[in-house]
């Protein structure tokens, strides 16, 4: 054994137990691991930078800006209706897996998940769910589905290039599209319906949304306008998915001069109508994302329709926006959302707005926001918003410019100010855009190559510049929402694996242990194999470990004067369906930190995963391909 191989196997176990102790983040444990490979010369520095600069990493972070421009225009809620319906509680799980499983048979898996994990995430608040719960199964339900055809992986094409190449006597011969679809099949249809039984149970529940309902009760209330190009009027409150929404609670509908007190499921929702709710901070914010439903501003007094139109960014837009106002209610406007963002303030004890009614405070003209949501702790507040006296400690939601927190962070006004995620107002006139630029890119990348010099990496980018020039997404926006952390583990794995494939460690550890059984039958060799290949998947790039176990396989077939084809299915399958560690996939490594999960969570649910995978691989192949 050299140095290089003994270095390289040393600072692979080291970061497998950095990954297991979970005291530092993963990227940073694999940052280090890369950079101790070379400090001690095993791998050359250019060499481990590539990654970094790798086609597969350049299409991630290109994805996650395609799908920032679905966020933000609501077209990823299109998407979401298309294909799950309407999200409700109670709903098994493999209704969302399903099709997930569906499309990655014709689509690589790592941008169907990129595509997926913002519409996921919004599942998990729709199902009261964790995304936890939700996220390690996207990324095995993608993998599973790309094990039934031939263009469902990429790793799948590697080890159809080596039976290209294989003599016909051998098993040579290129795949069909399905010819592995008895294989992948079955296998998919096990290892789903784990996912949705057993696996799910295992699955952690960290940051349980309705756990932080509970032990963090901020329930603010909130006025809505129901207007003419809103979804919802002509729906029953049923129907509109109002009951669905995780801690929220529509507590009145206001019609012109009538009011209904208490909200049944069965009542319809008309235009005009203002709805009152009370409901936590999060949820306040994915009311503010559905069009046509605004917000009710209300001032001590309205602009007179003989005034000249307010500007445009004054939040009234034009005295149109008075329309579908029920009458009776002087006072209130509709207050399209202006600002780039939602903040949350906090009243302090020595503010000038203590002891105002919100209509009085004149919040517009004095901070040049508005005020949406009202928060007081320990009390329910069921009256119009612009009755509410306000008091010290009261938490206001307001729609700011991003400017706001600068300007007033240190104001005595307030006790704190602070800016809230992802709530950018939602540019839903230009969903079709973004809608036709994500399908010019998911159909540009399953025909492009790299063969034909037009690769799948170069539609993302493309289509990633196109949605920041037509404005579906702001650049701003767009930097915030590419997981660098992402990137960088994706990068440095591949690193770590061309390490491992330079030092020889990968060809060591395969050629030693398929040395032990020689001799063996070739089922128990095709189980050898298989085991060895998803081991190596586990810790290299699959691509790169089906090409050495797909030499070694031939190797070995060749040797017993068998049929090689068998080995190789053994070895496509097995390379793909690696679920026991994050590294082992990059759909793993992409939704490590939006799920909050830890490396054993990996291991607790992959590890039974990749036993039923074997199992029924073992089962299924000899009796398709015979030997």
């Amino acid at each position: 054994m050299n140095f290089d191989l003994v270095a390289t196997l040393i600072v692979l176990a080291a970061i497998l137990v950095g990954l297991l102790q979970e005291s530092i983040g993963p990227e940073i444990v694999m940052l280090a691991g890369l950079t101790l490979l070379v400090l001690l010369g095993v791998t050359p520095l250019d060499e481990a930078l590539a990654g970094f600069g790798n086609a597969s990493v350049i299409m991630i972070g290109a994805l996650f800006v395609v799908g920032s421009g679905l966020r933000s225009t609501g077209a990823l809620d299109t998407i979401s209706h298309w294909l799950f319906g309407r999200p409700r509680p109670g709903v098994p799980v493999i209704r969302y897996l399903g099709p997930i499983s569906v499309l990655s048979a014709f689509m690589a898996n790592t941008p169907l998940v990129a595509f997926f994990l913002p519409v996921f995430i919004q599942l998990s608040k729709r199902l009261q769910l964790s995304p936890s719960k939700l996220l390690i199964p996207l990324s095995y339900a993608s993998i599973l589905g790309g094990c039934c055809t031939l263009i469902g992986t990429s790793t799948n094409l590697v080890v159809d290039g080596m039976l290209r190449k294989l003599p016909v006597e051998q098993g040579g011969g290129a795949m069909s599209m399905f010819e592995l679809t008895p294989v992948g099949l079955p296998v998919a249809i096990v290892g789903l319906t784990y996912l949705v039984t057993l696996g799910f149970r295992m699955l952690p529940n960290r940051q349980d949304l309705m756990e932080y309902i509970e032990t963090h009760p901020r329930e603010y209330s909130t006025e809505m306008i129901v207007r003419a190009n809103c979804p919802l009027a002509g729906q029953s409150v049923r129907a509109a998915g109002l009951r669905d929404l995780p801690g929220l609670y529509l507590f009145r509908i206001e019609r012109g001069e009538s009011v209904i007190a208490a909200v049944a499921p069965t009542d319809v929702m008309k235009v005009g109508d203002i709805l009152c709710f009370s409901g936590v901070g999060a949820t306040v914010v994915d009311l503010q994302k559905i069009r046509g439903l605004e917000p009710v501003e209300h001032r001590s007094s309205l602009p007179s329709p003989a005034s000249s139109p307010a500007s445009p960014g004054d939040g009234l837009g034009s005295l149109d926006s008075l329309e579908g106002l029920p009458s009776g209610k002087p006072g209130s406007v509709a207050a399209p959302r202006t600002g780039r963002q939602l903040c949350e303030v906090v009243i302090s004890s020595t503010s000038p707005l203590q002891e105002q009614s919100i209509k009085d405070t004149d919040f517009r003209t004095r901070y040049g926001a508005v005020i949406i949501a009202v928060h007081r702790s320990g009390e329910k507040l069921e009256q119009k918003i612009g009755q509410i006296v306000l008091r010290a400690g009261d938490t206001l939601l307001i729609d700011a410019n991003e400017d706001f927190v600068r300007r007033w962070r240190h104001s005595p006004d307030f006790i704190l100010v602070s800016g809230i995620e992802d709530s950018a107002p939602v540019r839903h006139e230009r969903a079709w855009l973004a809608l036709t630029l994500f399908a010019l890119v998911v159909l540009g990348m399953s025909v492009a190559s790299d063969q034909a010099g037009f690769s799948p990496t170069v539609i993302a980018v493309a289509g990633a510049i196109l949605m920041v020039l037509t404005r579906c997404v702001r650049s701003q926006e767009a930097t915030r929402n590419v997981e660098i952390s992402v990137l960088t583990l994706v990068a440095a794995s591949l690193g770590i694996g061309k390490a491992m494939e330079s030092s020889g460690a990968a060809q060591w550890l395969a050629s030693g242990l398929l040395g032990a059984c020689e001799g063996s039958g070739p089922i128990i060799l095709m189980a050898v194999i298989y085991l060895l290949t998803v081991i190596l998947s586990e810790l290299l790039s699959n691509n790169a470990t089906a090409a050495l176990m797909g030499t070694l396989a031939i190797q070995a077939a060749a040797q017993q004067e068998i049929d090689a084809r068998p080995f190789l299915i053994a070895v496509a399958m097995a390379s793909s369906c690696a679920f026991a560690t994050p590294i082992g996939y990059q759909t793993n490594l992409m939704v490590l930190n939006p799920g909050g999960y830890r490396f054993v969570d990996y291991f607790k649910v992959g590890l039974p995963l990749n036993l039923l995978c074997f199992i029924v691989s073992i089962i299924v192949i000899p009796l398709v391909w015979k030997f």
